[in-house]
Parts: C-alpha cells; sequence; structure tokens
C-alpha cells in the first residue's frame, strides 16, 4: 500500500513544474497571522511546498515534508527560483525516527498540516501526532485542516485521491492524549474552494500543555 500511494502522489505531481510563486492557501494565510513572531514551521504533506515557501517569505524557519520524490523536487528548484530558504526532507509519515531527520531551532514550533490528517490512515494519523508530540514543548501550536464525516457526499475534484473523512471530536480527542488542547475550533463550507469542490473541513489551532 505504501508503494502504491508513494507511485500514485508521484505521478500525480509529475506536471510541468512553474518558476511562478504560488498562491499560498487560505489556511495558511490564516495560520501566519496567528503566529506572530518567527517560528520554526514544520510542515506535513507539503507537495510541491506552496504553503511552506509562503511562510518561509514571513521570516519562519521552515521545514517541509512529502512522501512524494517528485513534489520535494519540484519544491526544492521551485525555493531556488524564488531566493527562499526551505529544508525540505523526502520522508513518509512511517519514516523510522522522522523527528530525528528535523533540525532544532529557534524558540518556538507550529507543526502545520493542510489536507494531510485526511489523506493518511488512522494509524498514520496516530503517528503523526506521536511526531508532532515529539517535536512541540509547552507553548508550541500545531494547525491543521482537514475533511470532515459532512464531506462526504460532496462534489470531488480529484476523485481519485485516497480519502478519509475525520471525526472532529475524534481527532481532538487523540490530539489531547499527546498533550494538545485546541484553541481555535471551526468547521464549515467555505474555507477550502476549489473550482467545483467546496469541501467540508475542520480548522484546529491546538497548543501543546
Amino acid at each position: 500500500m505504501a508503494s502504491s500511494k508513494s507511485d500514485y502522489w508521484n505521478q500525480y505531481y509529475a506536471r510541468p513544474a512553474t518558476n511562478a510563486r504560488p498562491v499560498p492557501s487560505q489556511f495558511a494565510v490564516f495560520v501566519a497571522g496567528e503566529l506572530g513572531g518567527p517560528h520554526r514551521v514544520i510542515e506535513f504533506g507539503c507537495g510541491t511546498g506552496r504553503d511552506s515557501l509562503f511562510f518561509a517569505s514571513y521570516g519562519h524557519q521552515v521545514t517541509a515534508i512529502d512522501s512524494s520524490t517528485t513534489a520535494i523536487e519540484h519544491g526544492q528548484a521551485l525555493a531556488s527560483e524564488l531566493g527562499e530558504k526551505v529544508d525540505f526532507i523526502q520522508a513518509d509519515v512511517n519514516t523510522p525516527d522522522l523527528p530525528s531527520l528535523i533540525t532544532e531551532a529557534g524558540d518556538r514550533t507550529a507543526i502545520y498540516a493542510r489536507f494531510f490528517v485526511h489523506a493518511i490512515t488512522e494509524e498514520e494519523q496516530g503517528t503523526f501526532l506521536d511526531s508532532a508530540a515529539a517535536l512541540t514543548k509547552s507553548g508550541d501550536v500545531m494547525a491543521v485542516e482537514y475533511r470532515t464525516i459532512r464531506d462526504q457526499s460532496g462534489t470531488k475534484e480529484t476523485d481519485s485521491h485516497y480519502r478519509r473523512f475525520v471525526n472532529p471530536a475524534d481527532f481532538d480527542h487523540a490530539a489531547a492524549q499527546r498533550g494538545f488542547r485546541v484553541q481555535y475550533a471551526v468547521e464549515g463550507f467555505g474555507f477550502a474552494k476549489y473550482k467545483h469542490d467546496d469541501a467540508y473541513v475542520a480548522r484546529r489551532l491546538l497548543v501543546r500543555d
């Protein structure tokens, strides 16, 4: 399964690269406004680095992680072209000792994951949260946005993507078990529109106790 998922995402990102600065997601803009001063931002499921490049442009120290070799290569090339410093790491959420691959720096850390939680299994979600806990300390934050159980019947622009529709209460409980408490929570349509796909998503900003 891991191999087939990797092959799928490599093929998905095997489209012509662009040198244009990508427009950040609505969620990245929201999170940047909440962070205030510089953070070590660690993005899980970065794709080609759209949001990671945005955070780097605002002076954050950014590590961008994705399992797709193709996506990472595109992100690295674009960062070089735009003159942004982003540390891209090709790794899966199940990569052994993943936190040890990430550079330690700064006083504050933000874990960032947009449309990542619903693209992994429930077991992998637990592994992701374990890594988030290992990478953070009291006062650090985790920002996530994902499709919820109320999004199952909506139109999808990319039908072939693996999707797991997440119960926000279950996610909050799993995060709480790792020492994260919800500081901000909202759900609904209109937060992540893409063409005909208006996903019903949950947004969470959590703080590490």
